[in-house]
């Protein structure tokens, strides 16, 4: 996935797991991004501890495709993983490059279902093969309206 409308499309697939990294400062963030059911809000996770599984806290949610912290927020609005994120958020909604130290890695999982990835076609997407087929579709309908 190298073109940035490619991770706009994953970052907002379903059930996206990603690292963004900043090579020149060093920072790294993993960011989990789920979408509401049959809306088009998708709430917002960093990792945040040693735990790949569980140590996930809130940090916002993208609404308009706005990202902004809410009530239940447990991370601030000041912090680098909420800052970084509303970056990379409005870099993809502008369709602007990113940096060349900027790289993000999804994590092998289907950015839609969330099932592994083994076939190195889906790798590089970040979709299987059957959701590749559905998220086509879903974004052809949303170009429609």
């Amino acid at each position: 996935m190298n073109k940035l409308t490619d991770w706009s499309n994953f970052l907002k697939a379903g059930k996206a797991i990603f690292t963004l990294e900043n090579e020149k400062s060093g920072n790294r963030f993993t960011y989990k991004v789920k979408k509401l059911k049959d809306k088009d809000i998708w709430f917002v996770s960093v990792l945040n501890g040693p735990d790949n599984y569980h140590n996930y806290h809130y940090l916002g949610c993208i609404f308009d495709q706005t990202f902004r912290s809410t009530k239940k927020s447990r991370i601030g609005q000041d912090a680098l993983s909420f800052l970084a994120f509303k970056w990379l958020n409005s870099m993809l909604n502008a369709g602007a490059p990113l940096p060349e130290e900027i790289n993000i890695y999804h994590e092998g999982r289907c950015g839609r279902c969330g099932k592994r990835l083994t076939v190195p076609s889906s790798i590089m997407s970040g979709f299987g093969p059957e959701c590749v087929k559905k998220q086509n579709i879903l974004l052809d309908k949303h170009f429609e309206i």
